[in-house]
Order: C-alpha cells, then sequence, then structure tokens
C-alpha cells in the first residue's frame, strides 16, 4: 500500500513497517558513503589490527617458532578455511546482492524473511558438516601417527572446528547490517577475539597445566568463546532494524535458490583462496619446524595495512555497487570501483614499500624476545619481503572481487582462482628450494598479481565499463612517489641508526617511528608535486573538515545507521 507521499508500504508477519524512502540520505554522494563506511570499518580494523600485534607480540615471546605453536597454526587455519569459503567470504558475497535486490524490489520485512530461511539452512548444514568433521578427526588420532606435530594438530583441530559454526553465522549477520549501513557491530569482531586471545595468553588457569602444550589448549578453547561472542555483539544492532531470528526452512524459496546459483562459482572462487594458504602452510609442515610460525608473522605485519584499508574499503563497497547495479546506476558503479580501487593504491603502494625497505627492524622491534630469537627475525622477515611484494595484488583483488560479486557474477572470479592456484602451486615448489619459506610468500604474491590481471582485464567484457585510464595513470604516479619514499625511507633508517645507537626498545621504537614519519611527510610531498589527485582531495578535504572544526571522520550516521 502506498502513504500520502506515494511511498511503498509493506507489512511483513512479526515486523515494523517497512518504508521505501526515497529522502536525501538514499541518494547522497557514494563517495561520500562510501569512505564514510569504509572509514568506520577502517577504523574498528585498526583497533583489532593493533590488538592483534599486541596478540602477536605475546604469542612470540611465549612460543616463539616452536613445533607446537606450528601445529596451533595450522588447526586454527582449518576452521578459519571452512569460514572463510562458507562464511563471510562465499555465502556473504553471493547472500549480499540478492538481498539488496529484495529491499529494493519487493520490502524489508521480505528481506527478513529471505535472511531468516537462510540463517536456519546455514546453522543446519554447518552443524552436521561439523559433526562429521570431529568424527573423522576422532578416528585419524585413534589410528594414531609417528608424527608428534601431525597428532598436536589433529587434537588441536577437534577443539577448535566448531569455532567456524559461530564465525559463519557472524558473516551472515555482518552481511544484514552491511545492507543497512550498519558496519560498527560486525567490524567489532576481530577485536573481540583479540581481547580473548591476549587473555589467555596472559592468564592460563592452574588445571590446564604450564607446558607448551596445556597453554596451547587452554587457547584453543578461549577462542571457542571469542566466537560465541562475535555473534552475540550483533544481535542488539539487528534488533534495532527490526530482525528477530525465526526458524524457517523452505528449501523452494527464490531468493535461496539464487544464491545458490552464485553460491558455487563463488565457493569455488574462495576455495581456491584458501587452497593457496592450505598449500603454503603443508608446504610449511615439510619445510620443518618454524616455518608455519615464521609464514604467520609475515602475514600477520602484511595484513595489517591491507585489512585496514583494502578489506574495509571492499567491505563497504559491496553493498554500495550491489545497491547502484541494483538500480541501474552503471555509471556511478564505474566511478565508484575507480574510487576505491585508487584510494586504496594510495595508501596500500607506500605501505608496501615502507614494509619492505624496514622488514627487518619493524620484526626486531615487535617480536624479537623470549622464545623469538635473531633466526626467527631474518626468517620472518624474508617471508614480510616475499608477501610485501604482491600487496598491492591483494588489495586489488578484494575490490575487484566486490564489483563482480556486486554484478552477481560469481563465475568469472572463480575462474582467476583457479588460474592462481595452479600458478601458486607451481611457483611454490619451484621457489621454496632456493628461498624456503620465503618463497613461499613470493610465490604467492605472483599468483595474487596473475589474477588481479585477470579480473581487470575481463571486467569490461562480464560486468561493465572499467576505468583503465583513470586508474592506470594514478597507479603509477603513487608508484614512483612510493619508490621515492622508499628511497628516503631507507637513507633515513640509516641516519637514525647513528642518531640512535643501541637495542634498547625505546631506541628501536625511535629509530623505526622517526624513519616511518620521514617517509611519509616525503610521500605526501612528491604526491603534491606529482599531482596525483588522491593526495589533493585528502589534503583538500583535511583542510575543510580542520576549519569547520568536524572530526575528520564523520562516523555516527554509519555506526548508528542512520
Amino acid at each position: 500500500m502506498r502513504d500520502k507521499s506515494g511511498d511503498n508500504l509493506t507489512r511483513g508477519p512479526g515486523s515494523v513497517n517497512e518504508v521505501r524512502p526515497r529522502s536525501s540520505s538514499e541518494h547522497k554522494s557514494g563517495k561520500k558513503y562510501l569512505v564514510q563506511a569504509a572509514a568506520v570499518v577502517a577504523l574498528m580494523t585498526l583497533i583489532g589490527r593493533v590488538l592483534g600485534l599486541i596478540r602477536d607480540i605475546l604469542s612470540a615471546k611465549r612460543f616463539g617458532t616452536s613445533w607446537q605453536w606450528d601445529a596451533f597454526l595450522y588447526a586454527f587455519m582449518l576452521p578459519n578455511l571452512f569460514r572463510r569459503i562458507v562464511g563471510e567470504g562465499g555465502l556473504t558475497s553471493a547472500f549480499i546482492p540478492v538481498y539488496n535486490e529484495i529491499v529494493e524490489k519487493q520490502s524489508r520485512a521480505e528481506a527478513f524473511r529471505f535472511a531468516n530461511i537462510t540463517i536456519s539452512f546455514l546453522s543446519f548444514a554447518l552443524f552436521a558438516f561439523i559433526l562429521t568433521v570431529e568424527g573423522v578427526l576422532d578416528v585419524l588420532l585413534k589410528i594414531g601417527f609417528h608424527s608428534q606435530t601431525v597428532m598436536l594438530t589433529l587434537e588441536l583441530s577437534r577443539i577448535l572446528f566448531p569455532y567456524l559454526w559461530f564465525l559463519s553465522l557472524y558473516a551472515l549477520g555482518m552481511g544484514v547490517l552491511n545492507s543497512h549501513r550498519y558496519f560498527l557491530a560486525p567490524a567489532m569482531g576481530p577485536a573481540i577475539l583479540d581481547l580473548v586471545w591476549i587473555g589467555a595468553v596472559l592468564w592460563v588457569p592452574s588445571w590446564m597445566g604450564q607446558d607448551y602444550l596445556g597453554k596451547i589448549r587452554w587457547l584453543s578453547y578461549a577462542i571457542l568463546l571469542g566466537g560465541f561472542l562475535h555473534v552475540a555483539a550483533e544481535l542488539p544492532p539487528l534488533r534495532k532494524i527490526g530482525f528477530n531470528f525465526q526458524w524457517l526452512w523452505e528449501i523452494g524459496y527464490p531468493g535461496l535458490k539464487k544464491v545458490w546459483k552464485l553460491l558455487l562459482p563463488v565457493v569455488l572462487s574462495f576455495s581456491v583462496v584458501q587452497i593457496n594458504i592450505t598449500v603454503d602452510m603443508t608446504l610449511g609442515m615439510v619445510l620443518g619446524p618454524g616455518a608455519n610460525s615464521s609464514l604467520w608473522y609475515g602475514n600477520r605485519l602484511m595484513q595489517f595495512p591491507l585489512g585496514i584499508f583494502a578489506l574495509a574499503m571492499g567491505t563497504a563497497l559491496l553493498p554500495m555497487l550491489a545497491q547502484q547495479i541494483a538500480r541501474g546506476e552503471k555509471e556511478s558503479s564505474r566511478k565508484t570501483l575507480s574510487f576505491a580501487l585508487r584510494s586504496v593504491f594510495f595508501i596500500i603502494l607506500p605501505s608496501s614499500v615502507g614494509l619492505i625497505v624496514l622488514r627487518e627492524p619493524i620484526v626486531r622491534m615487535l617480536f624479537e624476545r623470549g622464545e623469538f630469537d635473531a633466526v626467527s627475525t631474518a626468517r620472518s622477515a624474508a617471508v614480510l619481503l616475499g608477501y610485501a611484494v604482491g600487496l598491492f595484488a591483494f588489495a586489488g583483488q578484494k575490490i575487484m572481487n566486490s564489483g563482480y560479486y556486486a554484478a552477481q557474477d560469481s563465475r568469472t572470479p572463480m575462474k582467476t582462482s583457479i588460474v592462481a592456484l595452479l600458478s601458486n602451486i607451481a611457483l611454490n615448489l619451484i621457489l621454496m628450494i632456493p628461498f624456503k619459506e620465503a618463497g613461499l610468500a613470493l610465490g604467492t604474491s605472483i599468483s595474487g598479481m596473475i589474477q588481479f590481471g585477470q579480473l581487470v582485464y575481463f571486467y569490461p567484457k562480464k560486468v561493465g565499463p572499467f576505468p583503465f585510464r583513470e586508474v592506470a595513470f594514478s597507479f603509477l604516479r603513487i608508484f614512483l612517489a612510493s619508490i621515492a619514499m622508499g628511497i628516503v625511507c631507507y637513507f633515513g633508517w640509516e641516519l637514525f641508526k647513528i642518531w640512535v645507537p643501541g637495542q634498547g626498545t625505546a631506541r628501536q621504537l625511535l629509530r623505526v617511528f622517526g624513519s616511518m614519519a620521514i617517509a611519509m611527510v616525503s610521500y605526501l610531498a612528491f604526491c603534491l608535486a606529482s599531482h596525483v589527485p588522491e593526495a589533493k582531495e585528502a589534503l583538500a578535504w583535511f583542510r575543510k573538515k580542520w576549519k569547520r572544526g568536524v572530526n575528520p571522520i564523520d562516523t555516527e550516521n554509519l555506526m548508528d545507521g542512520t
């Protein structure tokens, strides 16, 4: 029915009235919305990454690069592998475009019904899958293996695998909330896990034992609690938008069928990415003790800028593009994609160069204490170099995949992922011989570049116009400015070594952050000198906000969903 203004009103059972608004908030600039949404996600991700860094520092001090820690990391990878495939990776990417389409063409109440049907089916399917996996692991443990690393990995996998159930439901709730422009609560998930992890490392109950094995078992149980808290954090904002869970079993629902149609290629696409990680870590087990731990620490440092900026932008981008494409706004979606890529490259490229130049000082400053020695530093820094080379490609993949999934094209990312998988396996087998675990990281980076190149190449054929010229020119200018910054950063580091000698933590902090500060100032200067538009836009934006006396990151509306 309609109200006096002509807006559609749809009443759904058990739901508040849904008004299909055509207010100014629905038509505000895509760029402004994307920046604000990404800012909220980035802010919470930054908090999560800082907590994650503290978590990794404490873990490195406690466990170093021991074989027990290798086993834990492999066991922790398994539920995360399936979670990324089934949950936040596959199902969410297939779910969000269909959910937004139902909101746009039908009503919010009907979209809530669709979400409940999806959650009901997912809960049942995951429960059955987890029970099956637990049974298989129990059989393998009874068979027994000579390798103590394999036995510990199987034991920890039994504890950690239910983590998949919590994180997959959390990811689906994130899809609903992000579609309604609620980004704060879902983005809190990593920070919650990190806090639980930190607490578990700092305090171990006496009945768990104080040896390596007791401490690692205790950490595994604590992670399950972190998974439950992920889901609990989303319940209040879900209720605020009018969503209440109902068990609805309707396998023939058209929206669910559409998700299934999109899901298989998306799952295969994300499976390839996760298989890449599994291949890396399995080959790391072959290389011997410490290889997987070195891969973990190097990857965590690479993920710091990637998670804060690229994943934040991609998270905000998917629902935005899905809405624009559902409305037929092709030019707006092209501009949104261009802005997202250029903005991410503006941050990611200098971050990559900085990590390459300061890789050893950063690893030493953060981790070299306790069980983490100088050899661990050298190995982790070499891995960081291998990953940092492909950082821009990993960031670009996240943005490009969002563009494909928003257009409900999940087959193209799947095909490019398969090519990347085969490339990664071949490169790993070649590069691990001379470079060991650093070769695995470098192989992953090169395969990431191959996939990113394919995604860019096929985009205009599969989705719509791609802004090749403006993105390429922006990338080239940012790249050159980043290289110049890297040279300044290197000489700045050499000067700080002379000015601030010694190995104390405070001296290391001063050298590293002093070099970073010089690098950041020089990068901005180089960008302005070479007329990088993103630098000018950022500077103008901060000047405007400063003159108004407003918080530069105006996230209030996006935090409360208005």
